[in-house]
């Protein structure tokens, strides 16, 4: 089977990685089309993944919608004498393309970025994909697994802690350390939310540092004052570091999924975590994220967490009571996409089927 992959941002090239890698070594031919976007192509080239570039965006949201169009049609010339079979992909950009191609197309959903693109790509995949905890409907197309997007590559058959990572960092003796993630909120499903401003990250910064070591992980670029805390490895081993955390305070979804599926208590400061489904299960099902849209409440939870003893040992042990109750993304991702049209018929007949990947 031949597969073209739209790999448009960094976490999706996470997602796709492990998928990608068991598809080829089954024999299967794939093209992965990337979006010069943020640290997508440097991750692609880091997981060896040969790709070609159809989208440069520009930095602006209004001009990412604007551009949208012509990237889509440069997707097309490119793909449209590959004899591409399947198209796979997230969002409008794969969806577009294998309409004009006239072929089927596999859309995986993890969250609702806004209505309008919703509206624009669900009539046209022919199969939807998502985590059952995604509370929308999204009819008969909609296929929902129980699993997270972030188990196909944090998955313990995937992911092997490696504390050199945290052994270059400069730690003292004994000393906990946090990792504060601030998002830059420069993609078109950002419009109309924020999070941490300039003085909130500095008063996390004042207030965690009397309780531990802080690292700033950011997507955009940070304050003079606030330098000398920005976390230096390399950006795919960030991984690694958020394993052995004592927590992680994010204004970003993804991260935080990362951090929970870790084990690493996570708390997540955001103006839609408490209508998003992952978040929603992950805090009311697990108890490893928390929540806020308070900063002086999550200030003072962070320290009450910080303060208690063993609090790394119950959140891995909530953790792994998660990953014995979900099943191996990739795996069920692979013989999905592998076997479909067939793969949906079977899912379609018996939806529980999928525990087999457990």
């Amino acid at each position: 089977m031949k597969i073209a992959f739209f790999i448009n941002t960094a976490a999706q090239a996470h997602f796709f990685k492990n998928i990608i890698g068991a598809l080829t070594q089954k024999g299967h031919d794939l093209i992965v089309l990337a979006r010069n976007y943020g640290e997508t192509l440097y991750l692609l080239r880091t997981f060896n993944l040969p790709h070609v570039v159809y989208s440069h965006p520009p930095a602006s949201k209004y001009g990412k919608i604007l551009v949208l169009p012509s990237d889509i049609l440069s997707a097309y010339r490119y793909l449209r004498k590959s004899g591409v079979t399947l198209i796979v992909g997230t969002g409008i950009y794969s969806v577009y393309t294998a309409l004009l191609l006239k072929k089927p197309n596999l859309l995986f959903m993890d969250a609702i970025s806004t209505s309008l693109e919703l509206s624009l790509t669900r009539r046209f995949a022919d199969v939807i994909v998502t985590p059952s905890n995604l509370t929308a409907d999204l009819g008969e197309k909609h296929i929902r697994i129980n699993s997270f997007k972030e188990l196909a590559y944090l998955h313990p058959a995937y992911f092997h802690p490696d504390r050199t990572m945290v052994a270059q960092l400069p730690i003292a003796e004994g000393k906990k350390f946090v990792v504060l993630r601030f998002n830059a909120f420069d993609a078109t499903h950002d419009f109309g939310t924020g999070g941490f401003g300039r003085t909130e990250r500095r008063d996390l910064v004042h207030e965690l540092s009397k309780h531990g070591q802080v690292f700033i992980s950011s997507e955009a670029s940070v304050s003079n004052d606030l330098n000398e805390y920005v976390l230096r490895v390399p950006r795919e081993r960030i991984h690694h570091v958020l394993y052995y955390a004592d927590m992680l305070i994010a204004d970003t979804g993804t991260m935080v999924t990362e951090a929970a599926l870790l084990g690493t208590p996570a708390i997540c400061y955001h103006p839609k975590a408490r209508t998003i489904g992952n978040f929603i299960e992950l805090e009311e099902r697990y108890q490893l994220v928390l929540t806020f849209q308070d900063m002086p409440r999550l200030i003072e939870k962070a320290i009450g967490l910080l303060t208690q003893k063993g609090l790394k040992e119950q959140w891995k042990a909530k953790k792994e009571r998660l990953i014995h109750e979900k099943i191996d993304m990739t795996l069920f991702m692979t013989w999905f996409i592998e076997n479909y049209p067939e793969s949906l018929k079977t899912m379609k007949r018996d939806p529980a089927y999928q525990k087999v990947f457990i």
